[in-house]
């Protein structure tokens, strides 16, 4: 299906919330080229990856602190909102629910008292997941009632934060939900899958490679958060928050909306493909079983744990390698008028060759 044309407004000033981060920089990148006369204020905890250009101020901030972030909002006065803090996978629930539970309540309550037109929210795609397989999944899928850890079960409630503020003080709001973010700067995809060849481990794989996965490249997830924010805009300049009784479908405030490539593949296929470019071309060869790769992994926990180190395989690991995951971007398309610009191929080309960059650099340094 392809993507539709709804009508957008241009963006003016925007606040990037986790505007230095892996999303946050690649958004104030994508403003710079697609809304040239922006006035952007990039906010983050941590000012690294700051780009030389008058129309971007970076501020620190801490959501965690309302008067903080408020202080923020009131000075950066942004017609538009981009919500992209968050902590990495792999750490604790307390840490998840303090930053992304209630710092989006701070975000919110910033933006509704200083009033802000649009907020677009960063959520995940993990928020619908329990361990079953996701297979074409739209909107209509639900939240686990058992959240399957803690990261997805922080981001729901979040989203949900982030939703249910739809129409405070006449702001529109939206969730953007991708699936396997990956690209130049990235901390967690293809850095796991380099280690892994670094490591000579690229002869094991876990399960038949018969499960299909989404990934989303960087650039293409920028545009996505600009394009939400552009329609929002225009909705909220011509009709404000649009009527209850109209079917939830036909619009854009107040919904989640998944965000991937559109390319859904084979998951060991993109890791074999990122091996390739380090030169492995026999990746696999030893293949275990899913309940063979849990058993093991239960096992170098346990081991890990004894030893005080953290664990090279871990039951999530298996779990997430073997599993169906992929969604219908088509709400994306109609809505927003996505349509991925950077195809699964040319994403990890220019994401490996940075990679590798960098990789130089700093062995020039030692």
């Amino acid at each position: 299906m392809a993507s539709s044309t709804p009508n957008q407004t241009p963006i003016e000033s925007c606040l990037v919330i986790g505007g230095c981060g892996f999303l946050g920089s690649a958004i104030v990148t994508s403003l710079l080229s697609k809304h040239p006369k922006c006035r952007i204020t990039a906010a983050d905890i941590r000012l690294t990856n700051q780009l030389s250009n008058s129309n971007v101020t970076y501020v620190t901030v801490d959501i965690t602190d309302l008067g903080s972030i408020t202080s923020v909002v009131e000075n950066a006065k942004p017609q538009v909102v981009i919500h992209t803090a968050s902590p990495v996978h792999g750490l604790g629930r307390e840490i998840y629910m303090k930053v992304n539970v209630d710092g989006t309540k701070n975000v919110v309550k910033a933006c509704e008292s200083t009033g802000v037109k649009v907020m677009v929210y960063t959520s995940s795609a993990g928020v619908v997941y329990d361990g079953s397989p996701l297979i074409n999944v739209d909107e209509t899928e639900p939240f686990p009632i058992v959240p399957y850890d803690s990261y997805n079960e922080s981001k729901a409630i979040a989203e949900t934060v982030a939703l249910e503020a739809n129409g405070s003080n006449g702001m529109l709001t939206t969730a953007l939900r991708p699936a396997g973010i990956f690209g130049p700067g990235d901390r967690q995809v293809v850095p796991g899958f380099i280690n892994v060849a670094k490591n000579r481990q690229t002869q094991w794989q876990l399960g038949n490679n018969t499960n299909l996965f989404d990934f989303t490249y960087i650039d293409n997830l920028a545009i996505a958060h600009i394009l939400a924010a552009s329609v929002l805009l225009h909705q909220q300049s011509t009709t404000g928050v649009t009527d209850p009784s109209v079917d939830q479908k036909k619009h854009l405030d107040g919904t989640s909306i998944f965000i991937t490539n559109g390319q859904p593949v084979y998951f060991w296929d993109f890791a074999k493909a990122i091996w390739c470019h380090y030169g492995v071309y026999d990746a696999g060869s030893i293949v275990l079983s899913r309940n063979m790769g849990l058993v093991i992994a239960g096992l170098a926990e346990t081991f890990s744990k004894l030893m005080g180190r953290e664990p090279g395989l871990t039951r999530f690991r298996v779990k997430f390698s073997c599993a169906h995951r992929y969604f219908d971007i088509r709400k994306a398309k109609e809505l927003l008028g996505y349509e991925p610009e950077v195809s699964l191929t040319e994403g990890l080309r220019r994401c490996i060759e940075w990679f590798k960059a960098e990789e130089e650099k700093a062995a020039e340094k030692k």
